[in-house]
C-alpha cells in the first residue's frame, strides 16, 4: 500500500504515470481531441493535492513521455471511495520523449507513488533540454499548479467577496451554465481593492446598456435607485445570468449579503441570506446568541410572509405551481476549505425561513451560554448546494411576482442593518415539452 504524503516541507515532485494497455489506448486517442480526460485514485491509500503534475507514459517500448499534464481534483467519487482527477491542461509532445531513468519512477493509478524530488526535477530539466520548443509551456504548467484562484483570507472584505462568488456560482448552476471557467477567471490578487466580485472578473464581457434597461423595473422595485456593477454570463445559447451588485457601500463595513434570484421562466423570486459558521471542536456551527438580530429578522420575514398570503396570486400557468411559496432562505456557510477546487461552491446548511424558525424552537437547537446553534452536529435536515440548486432550477420553490413589494421592505430593513444586496436575473428557455428530461416529444 502506498504511503501517504505527510511531508509537505519536501520539494514538490509529481508522478510518472502509465496505464494498462486498453486504458492507454483510450487515453492516447482522446489526448489530441480536447475531450476531457479523467482518472481515479484511491482516496484511502494516498493524499493528492488539489493540483498535481503528471508525466504520461503511453509508450512502453521504449519507455517514453507523451505529455505533461496538470490534474485538478474533481467533485465526488461516484460512490467508489476514490479521488477523481481531471487532466485540465496538457503539454503534448509531438514526438514522445525518451528520458533517462523513467523505469525507476514509473507507477500506475493502482501503484501510485511520487517520483523522488531529485529525479522529478532532473526529468523536467531533461524535457526542457530535449524539447526546447516546449520550454515556456512546461514552465507555465508548473506555475499553474501553484496559482491561487480562491479567496483564502479572513478579512471582512474577502468574506463578502466569497459570499458573492458563491452566489454567482449558485446562479450559474441554476441556469445550467458551466461555472468553472467563470470562477477560475477570478483575479484574486485584486481582492484588496475590489468592492464586488465582478471587479475580479473583468475578463468576462460586461453588460450592454440595453440589459440594464431591461432589468430596470426589477431594480427600482427591489433595490431602489442605487449604483450597480453589472455583468452578463451566457453559454451562447438562450440561457443567461445577469448579475447586478450594489457597490455603493464599502465591503469592509458590510455584515453580509442578500442574494435575490429572479427566474424569468417561472417568474419567481428567492432571497438567500448568508450567515458565516465558525468551527469549534472540529464542528461547524452558527451560534445564535440572545442578543443576535437573527430572531428579529425571522420575525420580520414571518410578518411579510403572512402578508404575502393575502395578496392575490397571478393567473395560473404551466410555470406557476410551487411546492413551497417561501421566498426566504438562509445559507449557513463554512469557510473556504484549503483543499477545495477552484470552481467549488462554499459548503453549508441552507434552510428556508419557516424551517429555521421551527428548528430554533426545538431542544436540539440549544447552544452554549443560553443561546442557540445551527450546525451539522444538531441539524441533520437541510438543503445542501445541489438540492437547493435542483429545486430552484425547475421553479419548485420561490415566491411569485406578488412578493416584490414585500421583498423590497425586507431589503430596506436589511440595508439599514448594514447588509448589501446582489440581484441575479436568470433567463432560461421555456420548454413546453419533456424532451429536455429525456422523454419523447
Amino acid at each position: 500500500m502506498p504511503k501517504k504524503n505527510n511531508k509537505p516541507s519536501l520539494p514538490y515532485s509529481g508522478f510518472v504515470l502509465t496505464f494498462e494497455p486498453e486504458r492507454t489506448q483510450w487515453l492516447a486517442e482522446r489526448m489530441h481531441t480536447g475531450v476531457e480526460i479523467t482518472e481515479s485514485f484511491s482516496a484511502l491509500d494516498w493524499e493528492l493535492d488539489r493540483r498535481e503534475l503528471v508525466l504520461l507514459v503511453f509508450n512502453r517500448n521504449p519507455l517514453s513521455i507523451s505529455a505533461l499534464a496538470l490534474m485538478e481534483r474533481m467533485h465526488g467519487s461516484g460512490g467508489s471511495g476514490k479521488l477523481k482527477m481531471r487532466m485540465s491542461k496538457m503539454v503534448i509532445f509531438e514526438v514522445p520523449v525518451i528520458a533517462s531513468d523513467l523505469d525507476s519512477s514509473i507507477c500506475t493509478p493502482e501503484t501510485l507513488r511520487r517520483a523522488e524530488p531529485g529525479k522529478w526535477d532532473a526529468l523536467i530539466v531533461e524535457l526542457k533540454q530535449l524539447c526546447p520548443k516546449y520550454f515556456a509551456a512546461i514552465d507555465e504548467l508548473i506555475a499553474l499548479r501553484l496559482a491561487e484562484r480562491r479567496l483564502m483570507g479572513e478579512s471582512i472584505r474577502e468574506d463578502r467577496l466569497n459570499e458573492q462568488r458563491d452566489g454567482l456560482g449558485l446562479c450559474l448552476d441554476i441556469a445550467k451554465i458551466d461555472r468553472s471557467p467563470v470562477l477560475k477567471a477570478m483575479k484574486v490578487e485584486q481582492a484588496g481593492n475590489a468592492n464586488s466580485i465582478l471587479e475580479l472578473l473583468d475578463t468576462i464581457p460586461i453588460h450592454e446598456r440595453s440589459l440594464i434597461e431591461h432589468d430596470r423595473n426589477i431594480f427600482e422595485q427591489l433595490l431602489g435607485k442605487e449604483t450597480y456593477h453589472s455583468a452578463i454570463f451566457t453559454d451562447k445559447s438562450e440561457r443567461s445570468v445577469r448579475v447586478h451588485v450594489v457597490d455603493k457601500t464599502d465591503l469592509e463595513t458590510v455584515l453580509g449579503i442578500d442574494l435575490i434570484i429572479y427566474n424569468t421562466c417561472y417568474d419567481n423570486f428567492l432571497l438567500l441570506q448568508y450567515k458565516r459558521m465558525e468551527k469549534n471542536s472540529n464542528e461547524w456551527a452558527y451560534q445564535v446568541s440572545p442578543s443576535s438580530n437573527l430572531q428579529l429578522q425571522l420575525g420580520s420575514m414571518a410578518t411579510f410572509r403572512a402578508a404575502l398570503s393575502t395578496i392575490p396570486t397571478a393567473t395560473p400557468s404551466i410555470w406557476s405551481f410551487r411546492l413551497n411559496q417561501e421566498p426566504f432562505y438562509f445559507k449557513f456557510c463554512e469557510q473556504v476549505r484549503q483543499n477545495s477546487r477552484d470552481d467549488s461552491l462554499v459548503p453549508g446548511i441552507t434552510l428556508c425561513e419557516t424551517h429555521l424558525r421551527e428548528f430554533l424552537t426545538l431542544p436540539e437547537a440549544k447552544g452554549p451560554k443560553e443561546g442557540l446553534s445551527v450546525g451539522y452536529k444538531n441539524c441533520p435536515r437541510y438543503l445542501n448546494n445541489t438540492e437547493f440548486i435542483d429545486l430552484a432550477r425547475v421553479g419548485w420553490i420561490g415566491a411569485g411576482p406578488q412578493a416584490t413589494a414585500l421583498l423590497k421592505k425586507v431589503l430596506e430593513a436589511n440595508k439599514q442593518g448594514g447588509r448589501s444586496a446582489m440581484l441575479a436575473v436568470i433567463n432560461i428557455p421555456k420548454e413546453k415539452t419533456a424532451s429536455t428530461r429525456g422523454r419523447a416529444k
